[in-house]
This record gives C-alpha cells, sequence and structure tokens, in this order.
C-alpha cells in the first residue's frame, strides 16, 4: 500500500490525532483514484489516550486505513526544539519497549490486514552511552511479547528498524552486523524484527537501494516498508556558491538535526548537524538530512536526491516491497520563501509521483 505519514502534522493529544485524520487525511485519501493508506504517528503521551474503540470508528467513518504506525519519535515531535529528544528513549530503555507494545497492540485492533509494521530507531544515537548488547536484550523482549500478540489478536505486528545517519546504525551494514552478531540465525526474530528503509536517509549516507538490499538479505531480513524522501543535494561551485549558501543556511534551522555529508575530492566528510558545518569557502556534493517533497527536483537553488530516489524505486520494486510511506516532516520548518504550495496540497502532489512511480 502508497500512504503518508501523520507526523508531518502538528498535534500531541488523541483529540489532535481524530481532528487530523476528519480534517486532513481524510481529503487526502478521497483525493486520488488509486487506494491510498496512512502511516499514524503516535507519541507516547498520546499512546497513552488512546481509546482503541473510538479510534476505529473514526477511521471507519471516515474511510481511512492505517496501514503502519511510526514508532520513531517517543515524545513531541512538534516541540519547539526536538533536536536530540528524537533519539530517547534508546531501545536499552524499558520505557521503550512499553511504548512500542503500547502502539503495537493498537495497530493489531485498528489495521484492516493480517500483518503490519512499525518504524523504530536504529537503537538510538550513536554518541550517547549505551551498549548494542542490552539493546539487543530489549529487543528479544519486544519480539517475545509481539509473538504473544499475534497469538492473542492474530495480527503480525513487525518493528522495522530504520537505520539513520548519526545513529549506532546508520548504514545497512551495520544493521545486518548487528542481527547477526546477537540474534544469529533465530528465525522467530526475523519475523518480527524487519527493515524500514529510509530513502533521504541512505542518500545522505551514499548509500544505494541496491547495497542495502544486498545487506539485507546477507542478515535474513525482510524490508517491512519504505519511506520514500529525499535529502537536499548541491554540488556547489564557484559559480553557485553564493546563492547556495544562502538557502543553505535558511535551511539550518534549530528545530531538528540535519545531518550533513560532504562528498569533495573523494573524501566523504560527516557532520552531525548542519548547523555546524563550516561556510567558509564551501565546495563539493553536500547531502542534508532534510525531508523535502519527492515531486520536486529543486528546492530554492538547491537540489533534492530525486533522481537517486526513482533509481531506488526501481530496486526496491524488484525486491517485492508492497508498502510504500512518503515521509515529509520538516514542511512547517521549510522557509516561507522555498515553500511551493500548502502542506495538503504538496502532500496530494508527492502520492501521485509516488504512485507514478511504482505503479507504472
Amino acid at each position: 500500500m502508497l500512504g503518508y505519514c501523520t507526523n508531518v502534522h502538528r498535534g500531541n493529544t488523541f483529540h489532535d490525532v481524530l481532528e487530523n485524520i476528519r480534517t486532513i487525511c481524510t481529503p487526502i485519501c478521497k483525493e486520488h483514484s488509486f487506494e491510498i493508506g496512512t502511516g499514524l504517528w503516535l507519541s507516547n503521551e498520546t499512546s497513552l489516550e488512546v481509546n482503541i474503540p473510538q479510534l476505529k470508528d473514526t477511521l471507519e467513518e471516515c474511510n481511512v486505513e492505517v496501514f503502519t504506525l511510526n514508532g520513531f519519535p517517543y515524545g513531541d515531535f512538534h516541540s519547539e526544539i526536538v533536536g536530540h529528544d528524537v533519539y530517547e528513549p534508546n531501545w536499552t530503555h524499558p520505557d521503550r519497549l512499553e511504548y512500542t507494545m503500547r502502539i503495537a497492540t493498537i495497530l493489531a485492533n485498528i489495521t484492516r490486514g493480517k500483518e503490519a509494521g512499525i518504524s523504530t530507531l536504529p537503537l538510538g544515537w550513536d554518541a550517547d552511552f549505551f551498549k548494542d548488547k542490552d539493546a539487543a536484550r530489549m529487543l528479544q523482549k519486544c519480539v517475545k511479547q509481539l509473538a504473544q500478540l499475534e497469538d492473542t489478536t492474530g495480527v503480525c505486528i513487525h518493528v522495522d528498524i530504520e537505520t539513520e545517519p548519526g545513529c549506532r546504525l546508520q548504514r545497512s551494514e551495520e544493521l545486518a552486523k548487528f542481527i547477526n552478531t546477537y540474534f544469529g540465525d533465530d528465525e522467530q526474530m526475523r519475523k518480527y524484527l524487519r527493515v524500514c528503509h529510509d530513502t533521504c536517509h541512505g542518500a545522505v549516507m551514499h548509500e544505494s537501494a541496491e547495497e542495502a538490499c544486498s545487506n539485507y538479505k546477507q542478515a535474513g531480513l525482510s524490508i517491512g516498508k519504505v519511506q520514500l524522501s529525499s535529502a537536499i543535494e548541491i554540488e556547489i561551485t564557484n559559480a553557485n556558491r553564493t546563492v547556495c549558501v544562502a538557502d543553505l543556511q535558511s535551511i539550518a534551522e534549530p528545530k531538528y538535526f540535519h545531518q550533513t555529508t560532504i562528498l569533495d575530492d573523494h573524501c566523504l566528510t560527516f557532520y552531525e548537524n548542519l548547523a555546524e558545518v563550516p561556510f567558509d569557502n564551501p565546495s563539493g556534493i553536500w547531502r542534508v538530512h532534510f525531508h523535502v517533497p519527492i515531486h520536486l527536483e529543486l528546492i530554492g537553488a538547491l537540489g533534492t536526491t530525486q533522481k537517486n530516489l526513482k533509481e531506488d524505486i526501481a530496486v526496491l520494486l524488484r525486491e517485492g516491497v508492497t508498502d510504500w510511506e512518503v515521509e515529509t516532516y520538516t514542511w512547517d520548518v521549510v522557509p516561507t520563501e522555498l515553500r511551493i504550495g500548502d502542506l495538503v496540497d504538496s502532500i496530494s502532489k508527492e502520492l501521485s509521483w509516488a504512485a507514478s512511480q511504482i505503479y507504472t
């Protein structure tokens, strides 16, 4: 199924979620001739408030289908400063397990299918002090509880690990190594732990879908869902330096981390945040973790990784991916002068563009 993630919408209460379903998700889903689903984001606070029968009734009344949940952001994803908080709690903390199982139970009761996935963080932020083996133990507990949930509900809910630049597992090869090291040939684990492949994250790390899929296969991992997103990309030269620097500085906002790689003279340099990158005499190919609308080739003077996204989709289709989620959560922090249209119109155009790549 093709859909979009509601983490782009503000709202950190159950009431907000219901209103977003009625007023935003419904018109977007009804606008297209092809079937559109919704990837629901519920913060920890919201998940504690959820009334499952009321949520299910609202979805049915609006004819909105939830086919996946985003379980990566635990707290308020639209607070004034999100920054490092989005990676907390990491997978060594019981709070992360409790939250994940709470939303897994919600998903098992509202999804129309017999299987659905929840995307989650790649253990935690790499600079934080925690041990991989402790995260693995917590994930083992998660797998056992997911198996029990399936026994109770008849629905298989899998947790999909989403690699991200700067995190403990920032590339597919690191995810594959983690799985092989701590889970060996455990088949049950591979049923309930899968991959959320984010195309923006891969692009920032200069990792193609072909390379990633090869690493997933090596670890016996399947792709639970793909998050369709483009990163900022620009090759800075003497001719465009002034205008590019101005637009890059305009998106170096403080709310989210914007991990950045610079490929210059065959050397790839990683920065945790665009705001920390020196802008004196910049050069090379810059890629920035800033989710931009996937139907756009340009945003201001800056390019996007749309070309890479097209290539990735072709590879992922051959690999049998069935669930695709557009995730352009950074809309609120795009400078007004760089925006094209309003949010709902942009999401609809993204979905139409994605459908043209997936279904034709």
